[in-house]
């Protein structure tokens, strides 16, 4: 039976407050007219997978995509405890997958980790899109603090959507140390949600801005999440 899973990077289901969670993410450029095959056998591969926690998912980047990369994977699991449960699958059969897998991907991207700072649930079925900002904020607790304020006084905004903040800590992109990531519906959904933050929060936006500090916007891009498990 599949499990829904909610992300960065992503969109996953879980609670901060039982274990820390950290992510993995490879970034690839697949063979052209690739992707749905790539998706069947991730459905075939993971459908019944168990893992200790988190899990893993396949994304396609949109806007902001980098040197021609096309797709990402994104591994999130809680610290010391990663993996598929054991004796979830044999050692062949991880092997078939990924050569068939890799025999899809015209070429392989970097790779980059980090740990899930803060987080907010949302129905990835009503908001696929995910608006991912690399970030590198000049004092990153107070960040946290704001982001969390906003997140709450905008809550009719935010509702349903996922929301989060973590760090980057291997491999930062370009040198973000941080990133945010929002949930929308589309291109439109984004536009309008930030349209709908300047007409009628305009005070508590204007509060964020103050109280998060200096931020260095690094890069920002949108990813759609095309399988979860």
């Amino acid at each position: 039976m599949k499990k829904l899973l909610f992300i960065l990077f992503s969109f996953l289901s879980f609670s901060l407050s039982a274990q820390q969670m950290a992510f993995n993410t490879i970034d690839i450029t697949a063979e052209p007219n690739s992707q749905d095959n790539l998706v069947k056998l991730f459905d075939e591969f993971f459908a019944d997978a168990k893992f200790k926690s988190g899990g893993i998912i396949l994304e396609r980047l949109r806007h902001g995509r980098e040197d021609g990369r096309t797709h990402r994977l994104v591994w999130l699991w809680e610290l010391n405890n990663g993996g598929r449960v054991e004796g979830d699958m044999k050692e062949f059969e991880n092997s078939a997958f990924w050569g068939q897998f890799s025999n899809r991907i015209e070429s392989w991207g970097t790779a980059k980790a980090g740990r899930i700072m803060s987080w907010q649930d949302g129905d990835v079925k009503e908001f696929p899109f995910g608006h991912i900002w690399d970030i590198t904020p000049k004092d990153p607790v107070a960040f946290k603090k704001a982001h969390d304020k906003i997140v709450d006084q905008a809550s009719d905004v935010f509702e349903n959507r996922v929301v989060g903040f973590g760090t980057y800590d291997i491999n930062r992109p370009n040198g973000a140390t941080h990133w945010v990531v929002i949930g929308g519906t589309d291109i439109n959904g984004h536009l309008s949600m930030h349209q709908d933050l300047e007409d009628n929060y305009t005070k508590a936006m204007n509060q964020y801005f103050i109280n998060r500090g200096e931020v260095e916007h690094v890069h920002d891009f949108i990813v759609e999440v095309l399988a979860r498990y």
